[in-house]
């Protein structure tokens, strides 16, 4: 091909030739090169300059097929050669470069598939047929506290630092590799040591892999750390036991607080129907008012023991209900001090009440309220001496 015969630059051919990503060449008739497009020399690693005028006897062999270039510094690329003749006695020279595609896409392919095994959160390894250890991914690794896995490669899994705290734990593996080397996919819960002596349990499977014959090739272990998963089961059971516990304890309330309420519940009855049917007699009216007394005492005690189990009931419920009432401070105290004065005398303590008469007006629950004054005082009135204020 001599100059006069080449495409211009405004042919739209020229610039198909230029723009196409497969690697493109023409030699003259002397068989040297007189043009490239980018492609090719960016696959032969030379520029233009260097390509024109040049014979391409770098590529070999000169013929049709797989080739080899060999590049100017030295590196060979596997490419598929094509070679058509042109009008005028040149050569186009197609190269398609499959073989090194084929091989970074392999690489590429290899690198992404690493990626994904050493940063997922499962242990991952793969072990011979045999159950020697071939690889483990960065997470399993880790675990053990070790970033050399040459110190492990080779060893049988079982004798390896995953398995070394438990002679049980290592018996089920060796066990699990015999089935999975016969074909068998295997799974059960086991447990590792970490490197850091904390106790891990692992939902941990070994999967045969098979060639086209169906012959085990390998073995790939592979392990969950559920750890998590397993407290969250002993603290449910934990909570299901504190639970009934619980029941058997407001059962055992319940059981003692009806013993409690037929007391003086017996009391009431008791003492009223003697006073209906005249069973002990004519009774004198101060025999009577003792009876009175008593079954009065008797009912304010029960009284007080049906409001406290109200309010248990009410509180674990979560409908206890405040009363806005307005409150007078010195009148509280004033009838706390009333219903405790016969109390404390049996004790010989001296209710003494200190109270300013300047305090204002409040908004609470009287009832409420005055159950804290009684709570309190009912308590000072217990752990006070004889004799005592």
């Amino acid at each position: 091909m001599t100059e006069a015969q080449a495409p211009s630059p405004s042919d739209p051919y020229r610039a198909a030739f230029q723009s196409s990503s497969r690697p493109l060449a023409l030699l003259g008739a002397d068989g040297r090169f007189f043009d490239a497009n980018p492609a090719f020399c960016t696959l032969s690693r030379r520029d233009l300059a260097q390509l024109v005028g040049t014979a391409p006897d770098w590529i070999a062999p000169w013929r049709d097929g797989l080739a080899i270039l060999s590049g100017p510094d030295g590196n060979r690329v596997d490419v598929s050669l094509a070679l058509a003749p042109l009008p005028g006695g040149g050569t186009l020279i197609d190269l398609d470069p499959w073989p090194e595609v084929r091989q970074r896409a392999a690489e590429r392919a290899h690198r992404e598939m690493r990626a994904i095994i050493e940063n997922t959160y499962e242990f991952i390894g793969l072990l011979s047929p045999e159950g020697h250890l071939l690889d483990a991914n960065r997470t399993a690794m880790s675990f053990i506290k070790s970033n050399d896995f040459e110190s492990v490669r080779g060893h049988f899994f079982a004798d390896t630092p995953w398995w070394g705290h438990s002679s049980e734990e290592r018996l089920l593996l060796i066990d699990a590799i015999r089935r999975a080397s016969q074909g068998e996919f295997v799974r059960f819960e086991t447990s590792h040591r970490g490197g850091d002596g904390e106790l891990a349990y692992i939902d941990f499977s070994l999967k045969p892999v098979t060639d086209t014959d169906g012959t085990v090739i390998y073995l790939v272990p592979e392990g969950r750390d559920i750890t998590q998963r397993k407290r969250a089961e002993s603290d449910l059971l934990a909570a299901k036991l504190e639970a009934e516990s619980a029941n058997r304890a407001k059962s055992n309330f319940l059981a003692t607080v009806s013993h409690e309420l037929r007391t003086p519940l017996n009391a009431v009855i008791g003492f009223s129907e003697a006073l209906l049917s005249d069973a002990l007699g004519p009774l004198d009216p101060e025999q009577a008012r003792d009876y009175l007394r008593l079954i009065h005492a008797a009912g304010h005690h029960l009284g007080a023991l049906i409001e406290d189990i109200l309010d248990v009931s009410r509180v674990e419920l979560g409908h206890v209900d405040l009363a806005e009432d307005e409150v007078c401070p010195g009148d509280l105290v004033a009838s706390v001090r009333r219903l405790l004065d016969p109390h404390a005398e049996e004790g010989s303590i001296r209710l003494q009440v200190d109270l300013p008469s300047t305090l204002p007006r409040l908004r609470a629950d009287s009832r409420r309220l005055r159950q804290v004054l009684l709570n309190l005082v009912t308590n000072a009135i217990k752990f006070t001496p004889a004799g005592g204020r």
